[in-house]
């Protein structure tokens, strides 16, 4: 792990700092596309919550436990970053669903274009803890076990939160055609 995590060894000013570099270089492309879809498609502050979490990141650094993935940790620490401003700000957090899909998709252009239009119309309509799991795990690829790590719940809420997202958009998209429920929402 990097150095800047270390709970045993003193860093220098100069190792902390191209430890943070380091960091910063790794993670965060993946967490401003993680937070541009979670903050209603705001760029500008999305890149505003990337920094903000890399100071975050400085200030609880004590706070990390090296038996446990960065990766989950900085991402638990983005998914609080959301819950509060969609508190605190009472908006609407929307998603951008830029889904890769297999299969039926290609196949017609302006069904695509509808379908995905319903799809973010139906993800915006979710409650904000159906929303962090159903982006996490469907869009971020997290695993599930990784998903109950970040949002700091049991793995029988991870489920349950999923599938009643899940079954929320699909019970909205079933006037789609119903392969593309099979091919996106897989839970396993």
């Amino acid at each position: 792990m990097v150095q800047l995590m270390s709970h045993h060894t003193p860093v220098s000013a100069k190792q902390a700092e191209a430890a943070l570099v380091e960091l910063h270089r790794r993670y965060s492309k993946k967490l401003l596309g993680y937070f541009i879809k979670m903050l209603n498609k705001d760029v500008d502050l999305a890149q505003d919550f990337v920094q903000d979490i890399f100071l975050k990141l400085m200030e609880k650094k004590h706070l990390f436990d090296p038996d446990k993935r960065f990766y989950s940790w900085i991402f638990a620490i983005a998914s609080n970053m959301c819950k509060t401003a969609y508190r605190h700000q009472g908006k609407t957090v929307s998603l951008h669903a830029e889904m890769n899909h297999p299969g039926g998709l290609d196949e017609n252009l302006a069904e695509k274009k509808l379908f995905l239009k319903a799809l973010q119309d139906s993800i915006d309509k979710l409650e904000h803890h159906h929303k962090t799991v159903f982006v996490l795990r469907y869009l971020e690829h997290f695993p599930l076990n990784e998903i109950a790590e970040i949002t700091e719940s049991s793995l029988g809420t991870v489920k349950s939160r999923l599938f009643y997202a899940t079954k929320k958009i699909t019970d909205q998209l079933k006037h789609f055609d119903p392969s593309f429920e099979t091919t996106i929402f897989k839970l396993n």
